[in-house]
């Protein structure tokens, strides 16, 4: 059941398909699929987190590892990339990756992270898609090396293209802020601050990537512009960037009621895997109690008394 969820997801290793969807598919549909990956991370709330309790802690360390080496490789890869749309790819697969830390922490500030995040990924990079048909449409060309200056000429896209790019990276005032920072405090709390470091510097990577990509698109010189089409934006791209600039900015601002609504509804998965975190820490000082040396060599025996029991 992981299995199917994670490829849906997609996480390390089950990505392979993503880049070629996204480098190959129809970019037009590219938007839906996005807002429906996110049903990975619905799967694993709704189905296996609350029946399969014991199995979730037996494989959580190993699903957290798959986690940060799948950020770390992913933003590797992204940042070599000069394709938009594979770059996008790669994006999607790291950031996943951060939402599965959030998720798997298990505790009520994971899940609400995991969830919030979901929400702005979906979001995000659904912009960033329909962002970059835009700028195929003008230019004919996705290499961020044959593009420049188009913020000149289409500044709305930019715009939101720039929005989106920093609610991925989490910057205050984007949907992303509360999403990290709920992921970064659950993590600490769970793993202590090791895993938290690791996300962070993943998140960093993505920054160095996402924002290379709008400079090199936007604000670079042009290499060509011979069969650019140089006219004034049309009523479509005004209309596509100013929804994806409203929608960001509006979640941003006023989160406390997704948050709100995202705590009632996680809650009780929260307190119950505190509880069962808290037994597992009791049942693991007892065992290593009765397996204390005593003075003579031999383990110590705690007397258990069932009088009147």
């Amino acid at each position: 059941l992981f299995y199917g969820l994670a490829i849906r997801i997609p996480i390390f290793p089950m990505h392979g398909w993503l880049p070629l969807f996204i480098t190959h598919g129809n970019i037009a549909v590219g938007p839906i699929l996005f807002l429906g990956l996110k049903v990975g991370i619905y799967g694993l709330i709704r189905f296996i987190l609350p029946l399969l309790p014991d199995a979730v802690m037996q494989w959580q360390e190993l699903i957290i590892g798959m986690a940060l080496f799948g950020i770390f490789y992913a933003a590797f890869l992204a940042t070599r990339q000069n394709n938009l749309r594979r770059l996008l790819a790669f994006a999607i697969i790291s950031h996943s990756s951060i939402l599965l830390i959030a998720l798997f922490s298990l505790n009520k500030e994971g899940f609400m992270g995991s969830i919030f995040l979901a929400l702005n990924f979906g979001l995000a990079i659904s912009s960033l898609l329909v962002m970059t048909g835009l700028i195929w449409q003008r230019t004919g060309t996705i290499d961020i090396n044959k593009l420049g200056g188009l913020f000149n000429i289409i500044p709305f896209v930019g715009v939101a293209f720039l929005l989106a790019s920093l609610a991925i990276i989490g910057m205050p005032l984007t949907p992303g802020f509360d999403g990290v920072h709920l992921m970064l405090e659950a993590s600490i709390h769970r793993f202590g601050g090791l895993v938290a470091i690791a996300a962070s510097i993943g998140n960093v990577i993505a920054a160095a990537f996402l924002l290379r990509a709008f400079q090199r698109a936007f604000l670079s010189t042009p290499k060509k512009t011979v069969s650019w089409n140089m006219s004034p934006m049309y009523l479509t791209e005004i209309v596509l960037a100013g929804t994806v600039i409203i929608a960001t900015l509006s979640v941003g601002f006023h989160s406390k009621p997704w948050l709100e609504l995202i705590n009632t509804a996680t809650e009780p998965l929260g307190t119950f895997y505190d509880a069962l975190h808290e037994k597992q820490k009791i049942s693991e000082r007892e065992e290593a109690q009765e397996n204390l040396p005593s003075p003579s060599g031999n383990p110590i025996t705690i007397p258990v008394h069932t009088k009147g029991i």
